[in-house]
Order: structure tokens, then sequence, then C-alpha cells
């Protein structure tokens, strides 16, 4: 009795691994079909399946399969709501505005002028979400976010306004007084830190209210390091201080559809020095405020 208690467990065990990533399965017998970006899409949610299923995870793995499956049969596919997801709290405004940015190019038509770079740009927010969520693999949420970042920028740059030259009178859409240029502000660290100075909320601040000068402001907080340690060591803690000042701009008022990030470690040092040498000034983040 024993052993039949035994292998109808082992049993029913086994029809629930089986069940596991069975969308995927299913996901993949199907060919990629609707519109181009339909299609991209297809492949993109597949893609992304595929890597959740080898890494164990059947849920996400699923829920992937089912968008691409639903993708191919010609069905509308919108991205993740954040707000649906359990996401860290510092996180979900970012993600939030990022969704935001994402619909406006998808609502002016990106899917039909850009469909490959919009179905990249849709999957790669769908994977940042799904990452975000996990809050495990630091490398995983990066990957995802630069690349739905590289993909929206590659989208707004080709379908911004041009131009238009006529009887040779150029005519261009006025966003914000001429007179307004890009200003750079900079908030300093402590070694290793991602927590800004004492005094850096003065400047933060400063770029929040120079922010409201613009109709349509573009606002970059870029993380830089010293050159002490590995690349990749500083890369990550680039990444950390840009967000830290993120999360402090927010908080002051900027919004978070107008922030890209970026990490560029111990590149583009601000003062000149030899691997593995401390230096203040290049401990720092950049935020530069300009206009679309």
């Amino acid at each position: 009795m024993k052993n039949t208690m035994k292998f109808a467990i082992v049993g029913a065990a086994s029809l629930v691994l089986a069940a596991c990533g069975g969308k995927l399965e299913q996901a993949e017998k199907l060919s990629p079909g609707g519109t181009e970006f339909q299609q991209a899409l297809y492949t993109g949610y597949v893609d992304l399946a595929k890597a959740e299923y080898n890494e164990g995870d059947y849920i996400d793995s699923d829920r992937f399969a089912e968008k691409a499956m639903a993708a191919t049969r010609g069905e509308q596919v919108d991205p993740y709501h954040p707000e649906e997801w359990h996401l860290p709290a510092d996180r979900e405004p970012v993600l939030v505005g990022a969704r935001e940015r994402l619909m406006a190019a998808l609502g002016a038509g990106a899917s039909e002028e850009l469909p490959l770079v919009a179905a990249r740009a849709q999957t790669s927010f769908d994977c940042w979400v799904q990452e975000q969520e996990e809050n495990r693999q630091p490398k995983d949420i990066a990957a995802c976010r630069d690349a739905f970042i590289l993909a929206i920028e590659e989208i707004e740059t080709a379908m911004a306004p041009v131009v238009v030259v006529e009887k040779k009178v150029v005519v261009m859409e006025k966003k914000e007084p001429m007179m307004m240029e890009p200003k750079s502000f900079e908030v300093n660290f402590a070694f290793d830190s991602s927590t800004p100075l004492p005094g850096s909320d003065d400047e933060i601040k400063a770029a929040s209210e120079y922010m409201k000068e613009f109709k349509d402001p573009k606002i970059t907080i870029a993380g830089y390091t010293d050159t002490v340690g590995s690349v990749e060591y500083n890369d990550k803690l680039g990444e950390r201080r840009a967000e830290a000042v993120a999360f402090m701009g927010m908080d002051m008022g900027m919004e978070p559809q107008r922030i890209i990030m970026r990490s560029y470690g111990k590149k583009d040092l601000k003062v000149q020095t030899a691997d593995g040498v401390r230096n203040a000034a290049n401990r720092r983040v950049v935020i530069t405020v300009e206009g679309n």
C-alpha cells in the first residue's frame, strides 16, 4: 500500500512537471502571423519564454508564451501594467513612466512605422517588469532595461518632428524658448558609495526646477566612478548611483517618464587617472536637462 501511494505521488508530480512549460511547446508549434509588428512580438515573446523555461521559471515562461500565441493570432497584445506586479516601491514609478513612454510611441504609430524596433521595445519592457519583480538578477534587470531604453530612444529619434522646407523657409516645431540651453548638474559620492554626499539635494532640486523651463524636457542621469575596481563592478556602482539620484529627483518633482538612466562606470573620467586610483571628482552623477 505504501509503495502504491509512493508511485501515485510520483506520478502526480510527473504530471505537474509535464504541464509546466506546456504553453511554450504550444507556442513553438505556431508560425508567426498577423502584422509585421505582431510577428516580431511573437518571436520576442517566444525567446523570453524559452529563457524563463531554461531557468525553471515555468509560470513566467507560460505568461510570455501566452503573449506570443495571442500576437500570432492577430490579437492586440499590450505591455504589462507595472501597477499589477509586486515591484519594489522605489522602482514602480520608473517603470510606470517607461510604460507611458512606450504607449505614447505605439500610439503615434511606431508599430506601423518601425515594427521591429517597436516590438523589441515592448518585449524588452515586459522583460524588465518581470525581472524587476523577481529583483534577484541585477544583470538581467539591467539587460532588459537597457534594451528597452535603446529601442525607445531609437523610436523617438526616428519619429521626432522633421524640419519642413518650403520656398527656402525653414518651419520648425517650437517646443521651448530658443534661449533655453541644455544644462548639467553634478552630484558627488564617497568612495564605493551610492549615497549622494551631504548637500546634494540642492543640486538635484536645481535640476528639477530647470526641467520646468522646457515644454518637453528630457533628463539624462548618468553615473560614473573612479578607476578602483573592475569594469563590471563599476558599471553596477554607476548604475546604483544614477538610480539613487533619479529617485531623489522624482521626490522633487521630476517626471519618471522624462528620465533616462545611464551608467558609464569608470569610462569618460572627469579627471584622467591611472587605473586603480581613487579620485573624488570622478565619483559623480551628471544630470543633464534639455528639450526633446
